[in-house]
């Protein structure tokens, strides 16, 4: 097989945290971080998305460069990594960083005092990324930093603390307070304290405690001299060290796929359906591959060159050579800069972009247009071809099977000749082109204007690369000047049009293409004719269209103010500023989450055969194939119950569908097998067939076709006041209409679970990550026929939640208790993110009719308002989410008359379930919405609009719910503290000079009510003490992240007075606390912590004749006198006193909140109206949180939701196709938040002197309430999309829907390049 006689190694040899691993034959299916966690047992490298896209998985992977005699690190993604890969290479996992039996790695003690850790699953990437940074680059910018962590994604934090902690290992970092820095005041006359201060920070002990590199692999080169050859049932894995080998390999496997850095591999390993067994060869290490030369037309790239590398050689070679020579190699910065993330880039290959020919890689369509030459060699000889030349079709290439890429070509530019890369994307990180550019102009001779020759070429606008000839050719021989950019446009459009028939977002991307055009028109003029005046350009919009990626790049920032309580007892923790209890565990990889839990002997896995259509009759189940499969222990469908088939909040849903499936995704069996892979694999074999059925999937389909779920009782609208008299006597009335979109939880631990049976009478022990232990018990006892007793569900923590684990966690839990019970043996399920996201439900998207009368001082005096939500085909909670909704259609507006109604409407979609806010978010920008319709129509500010209507202190809503001072206060200091009346001023001048780039900005007031319905409103608490004085604490409540253990341990470490460091939370179990509520609507806190309250009062009534008899004796003395009298040291707590009280929907009587939580938000954005991408870039908040038990966990728990929010109205988009199938699925086409998402400054303040009579110690829920602040990020750019229409001479009037996705924002603003031109032509 290979040329020489050596014979191929069949032996895997790498490092793992300095453990030499030798593997034989290894399976090449197999991925790194299976072996990590299933082999090794190193859990604290996470699984979340599976594909590269979330950063969880990250790890440190080193090798020695014999080249250059040094040991290079870096991140790559484990979830993607075959570990055939891995020979010869050393991997560091976040274990061998620190621990906290030993001692943590410095970056781990600062984000743990940093409050940078909330759930903590994606800590441990975090880590790595970091770590891999440091081990490169000891002393880092700030922006690397920043550009290290931007394959990482977090869903709790808002990354804030994470940077702030992380950026404090760069020498330019310092506190964010400049001058008033607390630490320049003294401490004891201030009580204000801002987070993260920086300054004299001890200087990193990096070095003193690394792991050092393996002397073996770095004192030898056999393993990379090893020719190797792996092989399993389904795929060939080969590794040639030389290109001769690698040719005839590819000869006798034309059909081989080759593998660089294997970004792309994992995807094909994963595939179950092959017709036949399939080749990889692995091109690692050959180094004919991997060699430089620059020579005089340019810089000859081997193709095994990685992204990352590329990037340094590059900057290198603009060092040396002078800025005309070098063009390409600055738009090639511009791409690498936005292409994938930093670990893909690390492993991703120049050579294989261009194999892959994909319509949307960055470097292919810079490259096209460069006019690069690709060098390629088979056993028949070399050839060089044009880049041109190369691109045949749709993902497909000149390459015929036998050949292989060998060397790339990037040319030197003249100092004729320019270049640009543009790219528009979703989202700024992590994130395939909707359009891309590489566009290059070269001109007769120097200081000519005229062009000499031109090539356009687009990616995403077919289904190939797009190369504008006609417009590219038209160019030629023309001067440079306005009228050709203007005749340029308009050809552009005309044949471009073509390339994107029957696209939906046609004129989006055409324009977009149009827009990279004028840009790159604006930096060429520049370049070449400084003087040349045919535009008039607005100082910063000059800045911004002229600069590279590179420098666009800016730092975030923030400022965290609040209160702490001083002269306090050190025993005595509420109110301080007290980090994660369990931010060590997380930071080090200890923590344990279900799927981390290691598996018993015998234990099996399930995984879910789901529907595919979304309304069809089932005709066949066959599970034979995966029955048939070795490793298949069962299968389990309707056939299988044991008890009832019905489950679901109101027993309306099927464990196993029997004779229907309603939505795709629906459970209609589980495979269960003696591994995940196995499972997964075999539940792809179970042939379903089924008989079609016309699905109903929207609003619209809902509405047309009378499909609506019905309310219980009385609900479903309230009439208060008379709307109709009102409206009557109004000034003003308008209607319209607002979209609102749905979002995906996106926590980062998909849902798990771990059913045990214990062998005897029935008794099952559920690990569960879900928010509502008890109800997950009943529906998992009656499905096994067995009372509650005999189900224990175990809660330890979650990787986050928002809702989406409250109630649908049974639909892999029962399936599971049922295997077990079957098999008698323990079974796991653990879904992948895809599967997660199309089955496990998600917040409900919106529809709203609105009729609004008001008078021309701004007082509304009438709202009418119908509200349609997209519940899917069950129900489940939807009426009280809905309600909530109603609940909110004022916000914080004193409205005489409302009448709102709600409309549940019924569709062939999988059925929605809580999510942080629960029907408030949708409620609320609604009536912002409308309130900004108000402002525009009446041509007055939207802040005053917004304060005319406002609740004063002493007012009573229209569901009779008392509004507090705070409500005003928190609006007044947040447009004191923002400046707001300056900042406006400013924005109005930015908007009335600059034409391309608008500013604008809104503030927005927020209440929300912490609780949950009176019937819920319990808790129960256990607090035992021992004989050593340490304290065991069980409460109801789960930690999913907001800090709610750490909450109870500091209430309970006052009224024992005793040290936080003894008291401990092991986990939620229903075997020690029955019938508990769900923890969610920010109740945790209020509720549990009553509890806890109640049971440390106890214990110390009990102590209370020791201390008194002993008052000098310490709490380990009093507890041994305790028990030597014999005094019961256990306490059960229980709270029940429901601070609201059901309303009635028939009359509108009725309190259904206690308390409001209060906050105001003032957001500042710009946005380019020639792309649509926009810039958060000031954002400031004042919130009421009472007296805070934690003011760094309320903060946190601040700036994650704002951050959220921010998701939701503004950035990610949930869609379903027609057919019922989420289209965005998987962290690639599902976009959250990124470290680049955030705004530039955010800047937050707890509101000071505040309480709160019906919770703990006078502190607030605080959960949710801050996300419905990031709305005013969605009307900040509404606000500038309304400034651009205006110089357009549009209407203000225009559909604007939620998100306010690029695309939307592009098309709304109505700035085409050729409307731009009438006024900027001279």
């Amino acid at each position: 097989m290979y040329a020489n006689s050596t014979a191929a190694m069949s032996e895997l040899v790498f490092y793992v945290n300095g453990k030499k691993i030798v593997e034989k034959n290894p399976s090449p299916t197999t991925l790194l971080a299976d072996v990590l966690r299933y082999k090794l047992k190193l859990t604290g490298t996470k699984v979340s998305c599976g594909e590269g896209g979330c950063g969880s998985c990250t790890v440190m992977v080193s090798w020695f460069d014999r080249s250059t005699s040094k040991i290079l690190h870096y991140s790559v993604n484990a979830c993607i990594v075959p570990i055939c890969l891995l020979h010869g290479l050393a991997v560091t996992t976040v274990e061998a960083v620190g621990s906290t039996k030993t001692r943590l790695h410095e970056l781990q003690e600062r984000l743990v005092s940093g409050h940078g850790i909330q759930c903590g699953f994606c800590t441990p990437g975090m880590v790595m990324s970091m770590y891999a940074l440091l081990r490169s680059n000891p002393v880092p910018t700030e922006l690397q930093i920043e550009h290290a962590l931007k394959g990482n994604l977090c869903r709790c934090t808002g990354y804030r603390p994470i940077l702030d902690a992380f950026r404090s290992f760069s020498k330019d970092s310092g506190c964010p307070m400049g001058d008033r820095c607390c630490r320049n005041k003294d401490k004891k006359n201030s009580s204000d304290v801002v987070e993260n201060c920086n300054e004299n920070k001890n200087e990193s002990d990096m070095g003193k405690q690394e792991l050092i590199f393996p002397s073996e692999l770095q004192l030898s080169d056999v393993y990379d001299q090893q020719t190797l050859e792996f092989k399993s049932d389904e795929v060939t894995w080969l590794r040639p060290v030389c290109l001769k080998d690698l040719l005839l390999l590819k000869k006798q496997h034309p059909e081989a796929l080759l593998a660089a850095g294997g970004t792309n591999v994992a995807f094909y390993l994963r595939n179950a359906s092959r017709e036949k067994p399939l080749v990889i060869i692995a091109t690692t290490h050959i180094t004919e591959l991997r060699s430089f030369e620059e020579n005089e037309d340019g810089f000859l790239v081997g193709a095994m060159t990685s992204m990352t590398l590329l990037e340094n050689k590059l900057m290198s070679l603009i060092d040396k050579h002078s800025e005309t020579k070098t063009r390409l190699y600055h738009s090639l910065l511009d791409a690498l800069c936005l292409f994938g993330s930093p670990q893909i880039r690390n492993r991703a290959t120049i050579g294989g972009s261009l194999a892959t020919a994909s319509r949307l890689a960055d470097v292919n369509v810079l490259l096209l247009a460069a006019g690069s030459h690709v060098k390629i060699a088979s056993t028949d000889g070399e050839r060089e071809v044009k880049i041109h030349d190369f691109f045949t079709g749709k993902s497909t290439t000149c390459l015929k099977p036998n050949e292989v890429i060998t060397d790339v070509l990037l040319p030197f530019s003249t100092q004729d000749e320019y270049c640009g890369f543009y790219k528009q994307s979703p989202r700024k990180d992590l994130t395939l082109a909707d359009v891309n550019a590489g566009l290059l102009m070269e001109f007769e001779a120097k200081n000519s204007s005229t062009v000499k020759n031109a090539f356009f070429a687009f990616g995403g606008l077919s289904s190939m690369l797009a190369v504008a000839k006609k417009s590219s050719s038209f160019v030629i021989g023309r001067k440079l000047d306005g009228s050709l950019l203007n005749e340029l446009m308009l050809s552009l459009a005309n044949e471009l049009d073509q390339f994107v028939s029957g696209d939906d977002a046609k004129s989006f991307k055409v324009a977009v293409a149009q827009g990279f055009m004028f840009k790159f028109f604006l930096k060429i003029s520049h370049q070449r004719f400084p003087k040349l005046e045919f535009l008039r350009l607005f100082k910063e919009e000059e800045r911004y269209l002229l600069s590279s990626q590179a420098d666009l790049q800016q730092k975030h920032s923030g400022v965290q103010v609040y209160d702490i309580i001083t002269n306090q007892s050190e025993t005595d923790s509420v109110g301080q500023p007290v980090p994660h209890r369990y931010a060590k565990q997380c930071a080090t990889g200890e923590a344990v989450f279900i799927d981390d839990i290691l598996p018993s002997q015998g234990e099996l896995y399930l995984t879910l055969v789901t529907s595919t259509k979304a309304s069809a009759k089932i005709l066949k189940i066959d599970p034979s194939k995966a029955l048939a499969m070795k490793g298949v222990v069962g299968f389990l469908d309707h056939t299988s119950i044991i008890s009832s088939n019905k489950t679901g909040l109101y027993l309306d849903e099927e464990i196993f569908a029997t004779e229907k499936v309603d939505f795709v995704g629906q459970t209609i069996g589980a495979v269960v097998a003696e591994s995940h892979e196995i499972a997964r694999k075999a539940a792809r074999a179970v042939v379903i067939e089924y008989e079609e059925l016309q699905p109903i999937t929207t609003i619209e389909d809902a509405i047309s076709h009378n499909s609506f779920h019905s309310w219980p009782g009385d609900m479903g609208a309230i009439n208060y006041g008379n709307v109709s008299k009102a409206f009557g006597s109004c000034d003003h009335v308008i209607e319209g209409e607002l979209k609102v979109g749905s979002q995906e939880h996106f926590y980062m631990e998909t849902n798990s679970v771990r059913v045990v049976p214990k062998g005897e009478d029935g008794e099952m022990d559920v690990y569960c990550g879900t928010q509502y232990g008890a109800g997950l018990q009943n529906l998992v006892a009656s499905t096994l026929n067995v009372p509650c007793n005999k189900i224990y569900v175990h809660t330890k923590r979650m990787g986050g939640s928002f809702g989406g684990k409250e109630f649908r966690s049974y639909l892999i839990t029962l399936p599971s208790a049922l295997a077990a019970h079957k098999f008698n043996r323990p079974v796991r399920c653990a879904l992948e993110r895809r599967q997660d996201m199309q089955i496990t439900g998600y917040r409900r998207a919106y529809l709203a009719k609105f009729k609004v009368g008001f008078n021309n001082n701004g007082k509304v005096m009438a709202l009418d308002l119908d509200m349609y939500s997209n519940d899917g085909f069950h129900p489940e909670y939807s009426a009280g989410f809905m309600g909530q909704s109603l609940f909110y259609s004022d916000n914080c507006y004193a409205i005489p008359n409302i009448y709102v109604r709600g409309h549940l409407c019924k569709t062939n979609l999988p059925p929605t379930t809580a999510m942080r806010g629960a029907g408030v978010p949708q409620g609320l920008v609604i009536c912002e919405y409308w309130m900004t319709r108000v402002a525009e129509f009446l041509k007055r500010p939207q802040h005053k609009i917004r304060e005319v209507n406002m609740y004063r202190g002493g007012d009573v809503t229209f569901i009779s719910v008392p509004i507090e001072d705070s409500l005003r206060r928190c609006f007044e200091e947040v447009l004191k503290q923002s400046d707001y009346e300056h900042a406006l001023v400013n924005i109005e001048n930015f908007n009335r000079q600059s034409t391309f780039l608008k500013k604008g900005i809104s503030v927005i007031p927020i209440k929300f009510s912490p609780g949950l319905p009176p019937s819920w409103y319990k808790a129960g608490a256990v607090v035992n003490v021992y004989l050593d004085g340490s304290v065991l604490l069980y409460h109801g409540g789960v930690e999913s992240g907001q800090g709610l253990h750490t909450k109870m341990i500091q209430i309970a470490s006052r009224v024992l007075g005793v040290s936080i460091d003894k008291i401990h939370i092991s986990e939620t179990c229903t075997g020690i606390i029955p019938n508990s509520a769900t923890t969610g609507g920010s109740s945790g806190a209020d509720l549990n912590g009553a509890a806890i309250l109640d049971a440390c009062n106890q214990l110390m009534a009990r102590l209370k004749p020791i201390k008194d008899s002993n008052p000098d004796g310490k709490w380990e003395d009093w507890i041994k006198t305790a028990i030597a009298q014999k005094i019961n040291l256990s306490a059960s707590g229980y709270y029940n006193r429901a601070i609201s009280e059901d309303f009635d929907w028939k009359t509108g009587k009725g309190q259904p909140y206690g308390y409001y939580t209060y906050g105001s938000a003032v957001t500042q954005v710009e946005i380019d109206c020639l792309s649509g991408n926009y810039v958060i870039l000031k954002v400031d908040i004042v919130m009421d949180v009472g007296k805070s038990l934690n003011p760094a966990i309320d903060v946190g728990q601040i700036e994650g939701a704002f951050v959220m929010g921010t998701g939701l109205y503004a950035l990610e988009e949930h869609l379903f196709g027609a057919n019922g199938h989420l289209e965005t699925s998987g962290a690639g086409k599902y976009h959250i938040p990124t470290i680049s998402s955030i705004p530039l400054e955010m800047n937050v303040s707890l509101l000071k002197d505040c309480g709160n009579p019906q919770a703990v110690y006078s502190s607030k829920g605080i959960g949710e309430p801050p996300l419905l602040l990031s709305n005013s990020v969605f009307f900040a750019i509404e606000n500038a999309v309304i400034a651009a229409r205006r110089q357009a001479g549009l209407s203000p009037d225009f559909a604007f829907n939620s998100p306010a996705t690029t695309k939307q924002i592009q098309s709304a603003c109505g700035l085409g390049p050729q409307h731009l031109l009438k006024s900027l032509v001279t």
